[in-house]
């Protein structure tokens, strides 16, 4: 599709176009966190040939149970999600962590513990090497940048009032979202995602290049008229009103009657690169027990990732063994042993040398290698074919009643069955700990 006031340029020719004038600007920020991508790393230039998936997604909550990361990376699996921006995490502080198949989640949420707000992104196990830098501003906003093969790729994740909200809160959100935008390099290709609670009209002929004309709503509210303001001042075009679907392909959240559809999330993209997304969808079947849809757009670009060196796993002694006091005796004469065979006249590095070589062979001797630690599967089995029964529920119709039932009584049996799975960890890992302690084990 295309509109007056949009270029299709190949992306050659638009390297070519004069740098823009804030160009050299970076976030200042003190939260900001750099990732080298050649520590430890071979050669940058293996780049990700397949299209790039990007998606945004209100889940209401990642605290609310147990099986929410599960159901998470499986979701990001099953739609091989490479970019997916999260809104309503309600994870309190900043962090990072490595969900079940290997993809990374950065959140960042509130200060003060309170478990509301809060955004999140999530990186594929394939594009996190890519990452250069992320930045978590707020409870309501988080940037990322990653390497590209042209020019490099900045991501916000926002989560805007609702509309309900006073002025003053609005007028905060959108200042605080354009500083942001004013700190992204100039030469980057500008990526929004997020919860705008903001529905966009079709009529493009007054706002040409930020929308088309396949919008869900023909008129715009006051959160729309923001965003779509925003999207002026700062270049960029509204991704899902770009390309013609049904309308419950359009929609991304549905009344708890199922008589309401709203565009409320929204995947946002730089003028200048709009024509690499190839297309903007809800996802019906994607399931995680919000009343939020999936929307995800792939893109035509190609990312930088690199490589990690293939070294051999460091190999550790079972120090553990020592609380044995016979393995203590067997150790102490195996060091002695070693240690009377040691030459006389020797520099000092090579006699430290000597003395770390034996350390090492005498511990692998007698203590043997300590065995590799698994992950302990938090969920049960019977959990996860619950998540699995209510995704196949999701699939039908949401807006017949019987299926609207069917996925309550269902959703209420999973959230059941976490809490059991929770109640049997907590004592596992009790008794675990009771068990040390009366073998005098603090590790």
């Amino acid at each position: 599709m295309k509109w007056s006031g949009q270029t299709r340029k190949g992306p050659k020719l638009q390297m070519r176009t004069k740098r823009s004038h804030n160009s050299d600007s970076v976030i200042r920020s003190h939260l900001i966190t750099d990732v080298n991508p050649d520590e430890g790393k071979s050669s940058p230039s293996n780049f990700i040939n397949n299209r790039l998936i990007l998606a945004t997604w209100n889940v209401l909550s990642l605290e609310s149970s147990s099986s929410k990361l599960y159901e998470l990376a499986q979701n990001v699996s099953r739609y091989r999600l490479d970019i997916l921006g999260l809104t309503e995490t309600h994870k309190p502080g900043t962090g990072v962590e490595t969900l079940d198949n290997g993809a990374l989640l950065i959140n960042s949420g509130r200060s003060d513990g309170c478990r509301r707000q809060g955004v999140g992104l999530v990186l594929s196990k394939a594009v996190k090497n890519s990452l250069i830098s992320y930045t978590p501003i707020s409870e309501r906003i988080l940037t990322a940048r990653l390497h590209s093969r042209h020019i490099n790729l900045s991501v916000v994740v926002a989560y805007a009032p609702t509309e309900d909200a006073d002025r003053k809160t609005k007028n905060e959100f959108y200042n605080e979202m354009g500083g942001v935008f004013d700190g992204l390099p100039g030469h980057d290709i500008k990526v929004l995602l997020g919860d705008f609670n903001a529905k966009v009209g079709r009529d493009c002929s007054l706002w040409p290049g930020r929308i088309g004309k396949e919008s869900l709503h023909e008129t715009m509210n006051d959160n729309g008229l923001r965003l779509i303001d925003f999207c002026t001042m700062y270049q960029l075009t509204v991704g899902g009103t770009l390309f013609q679907h049904k309308n419950i392909h359009k929609g991304t959240w549905r009344s708890p009657n199922g008589r309401t559809l709203n565009q409320i999330d929204h995947i946002c993209i730089s003028t200048k690169w709009s024509h690499s997304l190839l297309d903007v969808r809800t996802c019906r079947g994607a399931d995680i027990g919000s009343d939020h849809l999936l929307v995800r757009g792939p893109m035509k670009i190609k990312l930088r990732g690199v490589k990690k060196v293939q070294e051999s796993r460091i190999r550790a002694p079972a120090i553990e063994q020592l609380r044995d006091q016979s393995k203590v005796e067997e150790y102490c004469i195996a060091l002695q042993n070693r240690f009377s065979t040691l030459p006389v006249d020797m520099s000092l590095d090579d006699e430290w040398a000597q003395i770390k070589t034996g350390i090492r062979e005498a511990s692998m001797e007698v203590l043997g290698q300590r065995p590799r630690r698994r992950k302990q599967q938090h969920l049960s089995q019977r959990t996860k074919d619950l998540i699995a029964e209510r995704s196949k529920i999701k699939r039908k119709c949401p807006s017949e009643g019987f299926n609207k039932c069917e996925y309550s009584v269902m959703n209420k049996r999973v959230k059941k069955s976490c809490k059991i799975d929770d109640e049997r960890w907590a004592l596992r890992v009790a008794d675990e700990l009771e068990l040390a302690s009366k073998h005098g084990q603090q590790r």
